[in-house]
C-alpha cells in the first residue's frame, strides 16, 4: 500500500489539537500523518490537591516526565507513567504542543487505528548524536525519550530523528562509532520499556555540516538493529548526492535502501530549490524535484511505502502526490487494456 499524509496537524484544521489533525487527514482520504514533537522545555512546580492521587498520565495538559521531593537530586526522569502523584512531590513536566495532549494519546491512537492512519513522531530539530559526554548530546537523549514515550502511548509505529551536526575537526570514524553506541543505549532502553517497540528512522539531512548523508545513514543502519532509513527526498536533492531526475534515478535509491526496510519505506517528499548556495522546500509543483518521475517507479514497483508531505503546504501537497499518483495509475491501466483489446 501507498499511505500519502502531512508533517503535523493540516493547515486547513480548524482545531489545532493532534485529535481534530487525525480527524481532518481521514476527512481528506489521506492515510498517514507524523507527529512533530517540537517543545522540550522542562518546567516544574508542587503537585496540587486536585492532582494528589492522580497517576502522571493523567493530568491533564502536562506532559509529567518525573516526580521528585524537593531534596531529591536533579536526574528526575521516571519512566513509570503509573507513578501515583502525592502532596508534597515536585512535577517535572513539559507543556505546550503535543506534550499537552499526552493523556490524550491512548485514544489517540485507538482512533488512528480505526481510521487506518499510521502515525509517527519526528523528535526536535536539534538533536545531537555526533559525540559522547557533551551536554548537548545529553539533552538529545532526553528529548529522545521523551519522544518515544510519546509514540508508546498512541502506538506510533516511527521515531524519526535527524543525528545531527558535527563537531569541528571530528573524524568520520569517531563520529560514526558515537553515533552508533548512543542509538543502540537508545534502541536498548525502548525495548526495555516497550512490548511493540517502535523502529527509529534515521533521516538523511542537508548540508556538509550534518552526519547524515544517505550513506551514512545506512551504514549506521547496518551496525545498529531496529533502525531503518527516512529517505528525505529534498535533502538528497540539496546536498548533491543524487539527480533525482528519472524513475532510474528513484529506483537507485529505493535498491539501496532495499535491504535495510524490513517492510515499509518511509519518505519525506516536497519541493526544493536552491539559493546562492544554500536550500529551501517549496510547493511540489514549484520545486527542482519531479515527482511524476518517483510515481513512475512506484507504479512499476508498488511497494510498501509511506509519503509524508514536508512541504510548506502540508496536506495540500499530500494530496496533490495522491491525486498525481492515482492519475497516472489510471492513464497507465487504460493503456493495458487498449493494448489488450488489440
Amino acid at each position: 500500500m501507498i499511505r500519502f499524509g502531512p508533517s503535523g496537524i493540516p493547515l486547513s484544521c480548524k482545531g489545532r489539537t493532534l485529535l481534530d489533525g487525525i480527524m481532518d487527514v481521514h476527512k481528506l482520504g489521506l492515510t498517514a500523518m507524523e507527529v512533530q514533537f517540537l517543545r522540550t522545555n522542562v518546567s516544574q512546580r508542587p503537585v496540587t490537591d486536585e492532582e494528589a492521587g492522580l497517576k502522571s498520565r493523567e493530568v491533564e495538559d502536562k506532559f509529567i516526565i518525573g516526580v521528585n521531593r524537593p531534596s531529591d537530586e536533579k536526574d528526575i526522569f521516571v519512566e513509570d507513567l503509573d507513578k501515583e502523584l502525592k502532596v508534597g512531590d515536585v512535577a517535572h513536566y513539559l507543556s505546550g504542543g503535543v506534550a499537552e495532549e499526552f493523556y490524550r494519546l491512548p485514544l489517540i491512537g485507538r482512533v488512528a487505528r480505526e481510521l487506518d492512519i499510521v502515525l509517527t513522531i519526528h523528535t526536535p530539530y536539534y538533536i545531537k548524536f555526533t559525540s559522547q559526554d557533551d551536554d548537548l548530546v545529553k539533552k538529545s537523549k532526553l528529548a529522545f525519550k521523551y519522544t518515544a514515550v510519546q509514540a508508546g502511548e498512541m502506538n506510533g509505529k516511527i521515531v524519526v530523528t535527524h543525528l545531527g551536526l558535527l563537531d569541528d575537526g571530528s573524524e568520520p570514524e569517531d563520529v560514526r562509532e558515537d553515533v552508533i553506541q548512543n542509538l543502540r543505549e537508545l534502541r536498548d532502553w525502548m525495548s526495555k520499556h516497550y512490548e511493540n517497540t517502535p523502529l527509529i528512522g534515521l533521516e538523511n539531512q542537508a548540508g556538509d555540516d550534518a552526519y547524515g548523508s544517505l550513506d551514512e545513514i545506512l551504514e549506521v543502519c547496518k551496525k545498529v538493529s531496529a533502525t531503518i532509513p527516512v529517505i528525505n527526498f529534498p535533502h538528497l536533492k540539496a546536498r548533491g548526492e543524487y539527480e533525482l531526475e528519472t524513475e532510474d534515478d528513484f529506483a537507485a535509491v529505493f535498491d539501496k535502501c532495499k535491504k535495510f526496510v524490513p517492510s515499509n519505506y518511509y519518505v519525506n517528499f516536497s519541493g526544493m530549490e536552491m539559493r546562492r548556495g544554500n536550500y529551501r522546500l517549496t510547493p511540489i509543483k514549484r520545486g527542482e524535484l519531479n515527482f511524476e518521475s518517483l510515481v513512475d517507479y512506484l507504479i512499476e514497483e508498488y511497494p510498501e511505502v509511506t509519503i509524508i508531505s514536508n512541504s510548506p503546504l502540508k496536506e495540500h501537497d499530500a494530496m496533490y502526490m495522491k491525486v498525481i499518483l492515482e492519475r497516472i495509475y489510471a492513464r497507465e491501466v487504460a493503456k493495458d487494456l487498449r493494448r489488450k483489446k488489440k
